[in-house]
């Protein structure tokens, strides 16, 4: 199998100016790799640092230390820890996708435009952009009727598959998901795992982290638990 990401001795600190400067470890010395089509899954308490990792590699947060090298298409071989903002801007347009359970768009655009404009960025046609968003608010089971409409007024378990929606349409090469089945009902993780199992599939490759661990066991490849901060590598699942 071909390495796509390799993460090395990872840290993030966060300095907490109110109090004196006291510093909080979010992860430390994290190393794990990620082969092309892989799975890997993240499980571990809340505030264990699970989402700092991802956060950091899609550099939503600046890494304190270490090195996160992967393979990108535009680039070639590059360090994410020490990438520029413009070349971060052009990976997580084109290349890397990341699924929050929190829903951060525009106040006036509509779910179907939420959906084709991710594609668009990419230089898609509006008429692709739009039929692909169509296919894929149908498939995570987005009614049609909520398709014009302002998403700050869906549910949450709407949201997150909206969300869903924006980053999975785009096929994107690495895709990172945060508690990708959090408030979804039985029929929508079917959903979820169709789509998980087709990007796998077609090469794409992702790190995730659950709660759910029996939805999670279906999905992965491989799986690594976090306790304060610090990565065990788990049993191959």
């Amino acid at each position: 199998m071909n390495e796509l990401l390799k993460v090395e001795n990872l840290q993030k600190t966060f300095n907490m100016h109110e109090f004196n400067e006291k510093q909080i470890i979010g992860c430390n010395g994290i190393s794990f790799l990620l082969n092309e089509g892989e799975f890997i899954g993240i499980t571990g308490k809340s505030g264990s640092g699970k989402s700092t990792v991802l956060k950091s590699i899609y550099r939503t947060y600046a890494p304190t230390g270490g090195s996160i090298h992967y393979k990108s298409e535009q680039f070639g071989p590059i360090d994410l820890v020490k990438a520029t903002d413009r070349e971060m801007i052009a990976i997580r347009k084109h290349e890397i996708g990341y699924v929050s359970q929190f829903l951060n768009v525009m106040p006036r655009i509509t779910a179907i435009e939420v959906v084709a404009e991710a594609l668009m960025e990419m230089g898609k046609g509006s008429e692709h952009a739009a039929a692909e968003a169509k296919s894929i608010l149908a498939h995570f089971n987005l009614p049609s009727s909520l398709w014009d409409s302002y998403p700050r007024t869906f549910s949450g378990g709407e949201k997150l598959r909206l969300n869903l929606a924006q980053a999975m349409v785009k096929r994107p090469k690495l895709l990172l998901l945060d508690e990708p089945t959090a408030s979804l009902d039985d029929a929508s993780k079917i959903s979820v795992k169709e789509m998980i199992l087709q990007l796998k599939t077609e090469g794409t490759s992702m790190i995730g982290i659950f709660h759910d661990l029996d939805f999670m066991e279906t999905v992965v490849d491989r799986e690594y638990s976090l306790t304060q901060g610090v990565l065990k590598d788990e049993m191959t699942v």
